[in-house]
């Protein structure tokens, strides 16, 4: 008998009744779009920042001076590559040792000309800065810059010197367009540039990236821990990383809420108008002996039955904003998050359970004997 009732009150106002579905769907659809968004945001946006390159440096201890460059800081004392590896592998994270050299480069017996060799493995190098423009699979990286000034093309070999005599033939690799100082330096690897200072097993620092800046704290207590070294973290892109997420998150957090109270508003709004109209309906049943919990449960029916439908439709139109979303900020599809439907439901639910406490205050104030007589 109630299902009868609650479907009747339903299809018989259709057109308000959708109206407040339509309320909680645009409410829902907003939450949706967000919440599945911000499942993909921190781990997008991170992917996106890590085009800033290392955020962290390990340097021989005492080495640094405040406000000084780590990398000239660090030439004249070494750091155990070894070591530099169980480190990084201690605190569980992406790095790259590298060795600073200052040679003479030069074709054949003609005049040679000062570059600085930066020795690493290559590989891990283009991990960590994926900004780089170079080629994936290249012996070496020339810095165009250098390149241009040397004025030399991939696959010619120089003979490169540094005092003391040592001499190295190394074949010019593939130009590497990093946009800032690495466009003035070869990249070669870690061996070639360790044999060529007579520093075997020796660098002269190491970059590395902390995933967050919630890490940082952790990794450098962990990479400092057994003295020699010094972890330094570049606040700068940290900081940065952490307000753009914060911010992302808290934009997030806000638009839904609007969302979700303006789709509640529009469905007490509906709801209540439909109580007033139905005000005699209200007060022949309870004339004919609906007792007060039952008035609620059929109007608390109607209000879940529309939070529910609304809900639904919120979540799949936010299927497709979140898709736009995506597509358009980060150029690629969201992963689909089965949680959101879920949470998009229980949501609607309580909008409309809320929005439905005005229609169920004003039904149980109407006087059967006063509604029925029409005053």
């Amino acid at each position: 008998m109630e299902w009868r009732l609650l479907r009747g009150a339903l299809w018989r106002k259709r057109g308000a009744v959708l109206l407040a579905v339509l309320a909680v769907a645009i409410g829902a659809s907003v939450a949706s779009a967000l919440l599945q968004v911000s499942g993909d945001v921190s781990r997008k946006l991170s992917r996106e920042l890590r085009a800033l390159g290392p955020n962290l440096l390990l340097v021989p201890e005492g080495d640094v001076a405040p406000g000084g460059d780590p990398a000239l800081a660090a030439s004249g004392r070494w750091l155990d590559e070894a070591a530099v590896r169980s480190r990084l592998a201690r605190a569980q994270l992406d790095g790259v040792p590298l060795l600073y050299v200052v040679a003479t480069a030069r074709r054949g017996v003609g005049p040679g000309a000062t570059v600085q060799l930066v020795g690493a493995d290559l590989a891990a190098a283009r991990r960590l800065h994926p900004s780089w423009n170079a080629a994936a699979d290249a012996a070496s990286l020339m810095g165009v810059r250098l390149m241009k000034r040397l004025g030399v093309a991939p696959g010619e070999r120089l003979t490169v010197a540094v005092a003391g005599g040592r001499t190295l033939e190394i074949a010019v690799g593939a130009p590497l367009a990093a946009g800032g100082a690495d466009d003035d330096a070869w990249w070669v690897p870690l061996a070639d540039a360790q044999r060529l200072a007579g520093l075997a097993g020796r660098v002269s620092l190491a970059q590395a990236r902390v995933p967050d800046a919630e890490r940082a704290a952790a990794a450098t207590r962990r990479l400092e821990a057994g003295g020699g070294m010094r972890a330094l973290v570049l606040h700068a892109l940290s900081a940065t990383e952490a307000r753009l997420l914060q911010r992302m998150r808290r934009l997030m957090a806000l638009v839904t809420v609007a969302a979700l109270l303006a789709g509640g508003l529009g469905a007490f709004g509906t709801l209540t108008d439909l109580a007033l109209e139905r005000r005699r309906e209200i007060a022949l049943m309870k004339a004919l002996g609906a007792t007060a919990a039952e008035v609620v449960r059929q109007f608390a029916a109607e209000s879940l039955v529309i939070g529910l439908a609304g809900g639904i439709a919120g979540w799949l139109l936010g299927l497709l904003f979140a898709e736009i979303i995506g597509r358009q900020v980060f150029t690629s599809a969201l992963a689909l998050r089965w949680d959101v439907p879920i949470a998009v439901l229980a949501l609607s639910l309580v909008v409309s359970a809320v929005a439905g406490l005005g229609p169920i205050r004003f039904a149980l104030r109407v006087e059967p004997a006063a509604a029925l007589k029409g005053d």
